[in-house]
């Protein structure tokens, strides 16, 4: 009984999920498979230094939050990610969304460094405003796009 009911369960999850993607209305962005998975992996990345960030905040290691942000989300962060090689395959607004991630978590880094020198609650509120920023963008661009 309960094989059959996993079972049930699979093939429902499953027709659900091709259900989604026949009504995906995202932008398909086709990309060469190495450019794919470099995209991946630096959306991969993104997401594990958000992680860091947020970790780094609730230690109160405002600092080390600041650093994760510039360096591995901030402008400073575009050579690392390739940004310039990558571009020319994204259409013009894709392109937008990601500088304006860019450019958000390097206000964050500075919204955070402020914070280490004066950790209040109004400069705790900045933070997570800086940060919602981020993560704002972050959605947009997977709300907007898809990449085969």
């Amino acid at each position: 009984m309960r094989s059959l009911i996993g079972t049930a369960a699979a093939i429902l999850l499953l027709g659900l999920a091709g259900i989604a993607r026949a009504q995906d209305a995202r932008e398909l962005v086709r990309l060469p498979d190495p450019m794919q998975e470099h995209m991946l992996a630096n959306m991969r990345d993104h997401l594990v230094t958000l992680n860091e960030i947020i970790r780094n905040v609730a230690d109160g290691k405002f600092d080390e939050a600041a650093k994760f942000a510039e360096q591995r989300l901030g402008m400073s962060s575009l050579g690392l990610h390739g940004a310039a090689h990558m571009a020319p395959f994204m259409p013009q607004p894709m392109q937008d969304i990601g500088t304006s991630m860019h450019r958000a978590a390097s206000r964050l880094a500075i919204v955070l460094q402020d914070t280490s020198v004066s950790p209040t609650l109004d400069t705790m509120r900045d933070v997570n405003r800086a940060l919602h920023e981020v993560t704002t963008t972050c959605t947009a661009c997977h709300a907007g796009y898809r990449v085969r």
